[in-house]
């Protein structure tokens, strides 16, 4: 808890091991998938190649990275929603090589009860278009059997949302079914680029749609700039400061401009989807201006829509924040805290990690606070049970965590 308030991580990230792919890999898969190496000549992270082509198009975009004198800034106006990361606050992660137990002593120090994981690395191991759909599916497997083995640590607090290989629908509802019934994945999570010539709104992805629906799972957007299938990529060019920008903001709202213009909600109204580390002011914007044209355009383009654009979010979807933006309040009193959910982005660069759950709390009152702290819980349908075995994973791991004679 924090502060005595359920708090669910809607988005924590997980540090993948260098040995992933060597442990957890099909044989027959391996030697296609090349790890950088350290002067020691063993495997270190970083960009993988696989089939001969990095898994992020960064480092062939970001070519001519341009140096220039540091200056003091000039202006009075603070950043908006600014981070800086206090030195040393992932020390104890490191040191544990981002283990398990180090990820549940993150829980601890934000008041995390439940987490659902997301991945680093593989957030761009199979975003591209011309992977071979039996190598994508390969690697998906490697990486949930791997995620689900990291969760048995306290699988109570870790739960994980599963890669699929998008590249062929069929073997995406194959993989998720698997990973549901036997791994105890919580959901799934998507880019929102375009895959192989199919968006969100095509009846393509009908059959994952419903299988989500059926196996109660959500289905979560998660954006990672470098992306081989990204257009950003043809917009902005080598320049990732662009490219962050756009991808997360951007490439989230057409997934869901698709998804409620094309009666995705009206024909799968059970349908649970998160719209990820992407902060959530764009929201209230994007409904407004759907709705604004909504009379021109839905007798006409759109019949089979019965509910507006804000009743269809407010239903069927979720949007997370992380705590220090300050477009919050006002956003939760356009589209309902409860629709709202908080991710800590656990270990990244760019997260407000160890203050995310404070930054909420001084930027919104306590009852809304306790919305979104809950948010998650909606979202991926955990009820008091999960929240009664989170408690007693946290006693037995705090309990074992006391040498002993302490």
């Amino acid at each position: 808890m924090k502060d005595g308030l359920r708090f669910v991580d809607c988005d924590m990230h997980v540090m993948e091991p260098v040995d992933l792919f060597s442990t957890y890999l099909d044989a027959k898969y391996r030697d296609r998938v090349i790890l950088p190496l350290g002067k020691d000549g063993r495997p270190r992270r970083g960009v993988i190649i696989i089939d001969g082509k990095p898994t992020s198009n960064d480092v062939e975009m970001q070519k001519y990275r341009k140096r220039g004198p540091i200056r003091d800034s000039n202006s009075t106006q603070p950043l908006s929603g600014s981070r800086s990361a206090a030195p040393g606050r992932l020390d104890f992660a490191i040191s544990r090589s981002y283990n398990a137990e180090a990820q549940v002593m993150a829980m601890a120090i934000e008041g995390v009860d439940i987490a659902v994981l997301f991945p680093t690395v593989g957030l761009s191991l199979i975003a591209r278009d011309d992977m071979d759909p039996q190598l994508s599916l390969a690697l998906c497997q490697a990486y949930n059997n791997w995620i689900h083995d990291f969760c048995q640590y306290s699988p109570s607090q870790l739960k994980f949302a599963a890669m699929l290989p998008l590249q062929d629908v069929n073997l995406a509802g194959q993989e998720l079914i698997r990973c549901v019934t036997e791994l105890g994945a919580v959901g799934s999570f998507l880019r929102p680029n375009m895959i192989k010539g199919h968006y969100w709104h095509s009846n393509y992805w009908d059959p994952l749609y419903s299988l989500h629906e059926e196996l109660n799972v959500t289905l979560g957007f998660h954006e990672g700039t470098g992306a081989w299938n990204s257009h950003m990529n043809t917009l902005y060019g080598e320049n990732r400061f662009y490219r962050h920008v756009a991808s997360h903001w951007i490439e989230m709202q057409q997934a869901l401009i698709a998804m409620i213009i094309a009666g995705v909600f009206e024909f799968h109204p059970k349908l649970r989807v998160a719209y990820l580390e992407a902060q959530n002011s764009w929201v209230p914007g994007i409904l407004s201006r759907i709705e604004w044209d909504y009379p021109q355009y839905r007798d006409s383009h759109a019949p089979y829509l019965s509910l507006t654009p804000k009743e269809y979010f407010r239903r069927n979807c979720w949007a997370a924040v992380e705590g220090s933006e300050p477009e919050i309040k006002g956003t939760a009193e356009l589209i309902g805290a409860d629709r709202m959910c908080i991710s800590t982005d656990y270990p990244h660069f760019d997260s407000d990690f160890t203050n995310v759950s404070n930054n909420l709390l001084r930027n919104v009152g306590r009852d809304m606070a306790a919305q979104i702290f809950m948010g998650g819980a909606h979202l991926y349908g955990f009820t008091s049970k999960d929240f009664d075995a989170a408690d007693a994973a946290a006693a037995k791991n705090r309990t074992a965590a006391v040498p002993q004679g302490a």
